[in-house]
């Protein structure tokens, strides 16, 4: 019964429970969560805190994905070393540690001196890809504040980043509970800056897309975001933004990884010559509330299952099973315009029979 009266809430009011419970649900290990929707990217062009590559302050549209919460180890990278997939990094020192790349002392510190192509192939053994620039920031700054840090816009201490003289050098990124980003990621900021996948120029903010940008379809340098142990701290900004050639490496540079999360379903025009042609087999979602239903992986259940899809109201969907009666509820498995399969409950589907 628990677990029906957390499901009913989520579909009926989702404003109220879609974050939390999206971050809930069961991800990818040690990868936040995301949600799609708008936000503000870059900085404002009376910020003089900012460099004029970052402006302006704009408005853009990202699905939702997953993003690693910790840079990419040093055990990690080993690991796709061992496997035939990576190279070994350009070099195993770090600043101040002799191979620093194979010290077990190091094991789950931040891997360095990898090359931009390096980053790509690792994200690729493990399933995902480096994040867009515009991801990159959105999971470092939040939505909606204009904050400059990860953690708010108070001052940074030692206790929010690794930006210090001790020890010089990289750490382990568990150390900074206190800096995480709104969305938990950590070492947004200090640490090792990260290699993103965009190509870099200076002015892409001025003409980026509005819809998940994925920056300049050419250049000769890839983009790096965040900043390093060694970074200057009256430099430090969460929209901070820089090129290198993408065959450079640095002991100051390593990366995380992303992962897309299934695309929400498609709309489609509900008519009386469409529902002629479709059998009694296909609902669209007509919830009771203006952001339509989670899609998740069984029925019944809702706190402890994976989230398969958002679909808003419109979207139609193909009953491949059911209804099946759980906990006084029918529920249905569906599959959506984009091909994702998962359950819902019949209360927020109606059969294309009827109006919308």
């Amino acid at each position: 019964m628990k677990n029906l009266i957390i499901v009913l809430c989520l579909f009926l009011f989702p404003p109220l429970f879609f974050e939390t419970y999206v971050s809930a649900a069961e991800g990818p290990v040690d990868m936040v969560y995301v949600p799609s929707g708008y936000s503000m990217m870059g900085t404002e062009y009376g910020d003089l805190s900012a460099e004029n590559n970052t402006k302006p302050y704009h408005l853009v549209y990202l699905d939702a994905f997953y993003i690693d919460k910790y840079e990419v180890t040093n055990a990690d990278y080993a690991a796709c070393t061992a496997a035939g997939a990576c190279k070994e990094p350009e070099g195993f020192d770090s600043k101040t540690r002799e191979n620093y790349y194979k010290n077990i002392t190091y094991a789950h510190f931040p891997v360095v001196n990898v090359t931009w192509q390096d980053a790509a192939d690792y994200c690729a053994f493990v399933e995902k890809r480096l994040p867009t620039e515009a991801e990159w920031e959105r999971a470092a700054r939040g939505r909606d504040d204009n904050r400059r840090y990860p953690w708010g816009n108070g001052s940074p201490k030692s206790y929010h980043l690794n930006l210090t003289e001790i020890p010089g050098d990289t750490e382990r990124g568990i150390n900074y509970i206190k800096g995480l980003s709104p969305y938990g990621a950590a070492d947004m900021l200090g640490n090792v800056a990260e290699w993103v996948a965009d190509w870099y120029d200076e002015s892409a903010y001025q003409y980026t897309d509005t819809e998940n940008p994925q920056g300049p379809t050419a250049g000769t340098e890839k983009v790096v975001r965040g900043s390093s142990f060694e970074t200057d701290i009256n430099s430090l900004h969460a929209a901070a933004r820089y090129g290198m050639n993408p065959a450079d490496y640095a002991y100051t540079l390593g990366f995380r990884c992303a992962k897309s999360i299934h695309e929400a379903a498609s709309y489609v025009t509900i008519t009386e010559d469409l529902v002629s042609e479709l059998k009694p087999e296909f609902f669209y979602v007509k919830a009771g509330n203006e952001n339509g239903i989670f899609l998740i992986a069984e029925p019944g259940t809702g706190y402890n299952t994976d989230l398969i899809a958002v679909v808003p109201n419109g979207a139609l969907l193909e009953v491949l099973v059911g209804p099946v009666n759980i906990n006084y509820s029918k529920w249905y498995q569906v599959r959506t315009q984009n091909g994702e399969t998962g359950w819902t409950i019949s209360n927020s589907i109606v059969s294309v029979d009827h109006p919308m």
